[in-house]
Order: structure tokens, then C-alpha cells, then sequence
């Protein structure tokens, strides 16, 4: 008989988790992003990573406003005082510098693979739509690649009730991974043919 094990749904909301790291250069390129979306103080990117994180991860300002700096001396941002009685409070601007530069650097992120469910939100944010194809196709047959070499090559440390198990679970989640893509297509297919109707000039009724 296999032990009892979680039922893999997504525990996010219940499960108190703290990341104290990120993939290396995570933070500063999420900064360049979300300074790239609008001017922002330093304390409003932190409020916002906590936010979709769920609280997982909250950089400090010891890990902040070092990048902040850099990016000011590289001249990819810079920073304006929001008043004289508040000198230290500053608001950052993305420059022609940094634009370029960002766009570079999304490139990667465009093939990154995440690793930690928490950052979902953040990767979302910042894969482009032209990307998606690459990094939804490609990243599922990584993800197959490493799931079969891993088992593989573990297989005989493992005790075959624990290696049934593993195979019958990862069986139950491709099935309902094949579930939820053909109800995807099934979803679509109405409105492919429509539109092929319409660039013949057919009628839609």
C-alpha cells in the first residue's frame, strides 16, 4: 500500500513559505520592469513583490536600494527628489539606457523555466506574448526531460511501492494535463472556423 501523500493541489493560501532567495538576477531585472512601467520609489517595488508572491518573498531595503544605485550609476534609471522637504525620498525613471537594456535581458527570462510556484505571478508578468510559444512548448518538454532522467537514475535507490506511486501520480497529472488542453482546443475550434468563414465572405449564422 502507498503512504498517504498530499493531494498536490496548490497550497499556497494555507502554507506559510518564505523564500529567502531568488533566482540570480530576478531582482534586479523585476526592478528595471516594474520602473519601466511607470515612475516608482524603491519601497513600492518591494510592496509589490510581496504582494504577488503572497508574502513568500519581500526583499529589504539592504537588498533594494544597493541594485537602485547600480542602476543609476549604469545609467539605465534615474532618480528625482519628490519634493525639498523629502530629499531622501526619490522616484525612479527608466532611461533610453535601460530600455535597452531590458529589452536584452527579457530574452532570457523569455526561456527561464521557474522554479518556485510562488514567483509564478512575477514570471508572468514578465514573459511577452511573442514569447509564449517557446516558453510554454519548450518549457513542458524540459520539464518531461528532467521528471524522466531524475526517476531514472534514482529508480534503484527507491523501494517499488515508492516508484509505483511516483509513476501513478505523474500518470494522474499528465491526464489531467491532456484533460485541460483539449478542453482548450475544444473552446477554440468554434471560433477558428467562424473567422476562416469570414475571410471567405461566408455568412456566420
Amino acid at each position: 500500500m502507498c503512504p498517504a501523500r498530499p493531494t498536490g493541489k496548490d497550497d499556497a493560501s494555507t502554507v506559510s513559505v518564505k523564500l529567502h532567495s531568488a533566482p540570480k538576477g530576478l531582482l534586479r531585472h523585476y526592478i528595471l520592469h516594474k520602473i519601466s512601467q511607470k515612475p516608482i520609489h524603491g519601497y513600492e517595488v518591494i510592496q509589490d513583490i510581496d504582494s504577488k508572491t503572497e508574502g513568500a518573498w519581500k526583499p529589504g531595503a539592504g537588498s533594494l536600494y544597493p541594485i537602485l544605485k547600480k542602476l543609476v550609476s549604469e545609467g539605465l534609471i534615474k532618480a528625482d527628489s519628490t519634493s525639498a522637504e523629502e530629499p531622501t525620498r526619490r522616484v525612479y525613471h527608466i532611461t533610453p539606457k535601460g530600455t535597452e537594456e531590458l529589452a536584452k535581458s527579457k530574452e532570457m527570462f523569455a526561456s527561464f523555466q521557474h522554479r518556485w510556484g510562488f514567483l509564478r505571478k512575477l514570471f508572468i508578468e514578465l514573459i511577452d506574448p511573442e514569447h509564449l510559444a517557446d516558453f510554454f512548448v519548450d518549457g513542458a518538454n524540459r520539464q518531461f526531460q528532467v521528471a524522466q532522467e531524475l526517476l531514472e537514475s534514482k529508480a534503484d535507490q527507491l523501494p517499488d511501492s515508492e516508484v509505483e506511486y511516483i509513476l501513478k501520480e505523474y500518470a494522474l497529472t499528465l491526464e489531467r494535463q491532456l484533460n485541460w488542453t483539449n478542453r482548450m482546443i475544444s473552446q477554440m475550434k468554434p471560433g477558428m472556423i467562424a473567422a476562416t468563414m469570414r475571410q471567405k465572405g461566408a455568412r456566420v449564422r
